[in-house]
């Protein structure tokens, strides 16, 4: 894939249904008995996977250009997969259906490509083994992981101190604990993405958040009732247009119908902390509050410093977010991101690599990076590469639309993990569709 600057972007698009959201309404409309139209999800290959994963167990899904209809006849009568449980490279699917499928009165077996074979899975094998659930993976750390092998699951309630920062840990807790005889409470260091959170109490389940502390009622998954659900636009996606827009001279652009739920809204903290141009206009303010952005060029741009509560916020659009503070005058400095290093690449080391060739001036940290702005120097290569990560390649394809020779950028395809129609959003903006 090869591209280069084209000019000022302008008009009006509608970014992919939210990733998170999605795989959480495909699972638990799996559990709940009935039909469950799930409009404006994301269908990127992510989420299939999921949708593959629930049509071994028996789940009735079918898919149109805008919707997933859900028909499921319920947890209890799902069935054993004859083969093993393929995640792709999604972290979330992994994860969070560890939880999940430890209720289920039969052994289940996950796994995925090479990347999710290196992206630790001790952080939640350990707590669900606090709660009686018969896990194992290989090293008791990686896929592929054995669930219900001999002995099933006896789901016990816990009280768990999370160590790390991390929403997919928690809601393989909850999942867990849809099952359990007694009360899951779980206490956050900092409160990270709470759409498990707001779809369980819409789906009629039992639990409290107060701050950063959860409880879960016993066996919550018998009061489970399932209404129809509307996604909003994925705030990760639309990041990378608002750096987009930020970044390239003339630019104006409206992103329609973002979700903009305040543990995922880092990105327009941060653009707000930098001087950007960016206007935010509430549409609805339901379990999810949906939002209209719109975002144009900003020639000064502060420097920043992003730390703390806020990373867990933002963690996923940091690759995009380093590009944007390359840009901005002076040096910024992005700390206790340590989960950067865990995802579907190093993305601290990636990052660094990527944007140091493009000649930018970026040193990584142990947990971070710090951000030399402006201080750009001529590009030591033109050839780039996502590592099969989905956010390093539309990162690079941004970066590109400042370059006025092309760069190449290998495996770009990994942009369909969760934004299948990026190029032809970028084309649109441009005015060529």
């Amino acid at each position: 894939m090869k591209l280069k600057s084209i000019g000022p972007l302008q008009g009006e698009i509608s970014v992919p249904g939210d990733k998170s959201i999605t795989h959480r309404a495909i699972m638990l409309a799996s559990l709940y008995n009935g039909e469950t139209v799930i409009h404006k999800p994301l269908l990127g290959e992510d989420c299939l996977s999921t949708i593959n994963i629930f049509r071994q167990l028996g789940v009735n899904i079918s898919i149109t250009s805008d919707k997933i209809i859900v028909d499921s006849p319920g947890y209890e009568a799902f069935q054993e997969p004859d083969d093993v449980l393929y995640t792709g490279n999604s972290g979330t699917t992994t994860r969070l259906l560890c939880g999940l499928l430890a209720g289920l009165p039969f052994k289940t077996v996950l796994d995925g490509d090479d990347s999710i074979r290196k992206r630790p899975m001790g952080r939640i094998i350990e707590p669900l083994r606090q709660m009686g659930v018969n896990i194992k993976g290989n090293e008791n750390r990686f896929t592929p992981v054995v669930i219900n092998e001999g002995t099933l699951s006896n789901i016990n309630g816990i009280d768990y101190v999370m160590p790390v920062k991390s929403a997919q840990v928690k809601s393989a807790i909850l999942f867990a604990g849809l099952f359990a005889n007694s009360e899951v409470r779980i206490t956050e260091q900092d409160i990270s993405r709470n759409h498990t959170e707001l779809m369980f109490n819409q789906s009629n389940i039992d639990l409290e958040v107060d701050d950063n502390k959860i409880a879960l009622k016993p066996l919550s998954i018998d009061k489970l009732k399932m209404h129809d659900i509307t996604v909003p636009g994925d705030i990760s996606s639309a990041a990378f247009f608002i750096v987009a827009a930020l970044i390239v001279p003339g630019s104006r652009i409206v992103l329609s119908n973002v979700g903009t739920n305040i543990t995922r809204n880092g990105i327009i903290e941060v653009v707000k902390m930098m001087g950007g141009n960016i206007e935010i206009i509430e549409r609805s303010v339901n379990a999810e509050p949906v939002s209209d952005i719109i975002v144009s060029y900003t020639g000064e741009l502060k420097a920043i410093t992003i730390e703390g509560e806020l990373i867990p916020k933002l963690i996923d659009e940091i690759p995009v977010i380093a590009l944007l503070l390359a840009h901005a005058n002076g040096k910024s400095v992005i700390k206790d991101a340590e989960e950067l290093k865990v995802k579907e690449t190093n993305r601290i080391d990636t990052v660094v690599s990527e944007l140091n060739a493009l000649g930018y001036n970026i040193q990584p940290t142990h947990d971070g990076m710090i951000v030399h702005g402006q201080l750009r120097v001529d590009r030591t290569r033109n050839i780039f590469d996502s590592f099969n990560d989905h956010r390093i390649g539309m990162m690079l394809a941004i970066a590109a639309l400042i370059e006025l020779e092309p760069i190449e950028i290998h495996r770009f395809e990994a942009v369909n993990v969760s934004y299948p129609n990026f190029l032809d959003h970028i084309k649109q903006l441009k005015g060529e569709l």
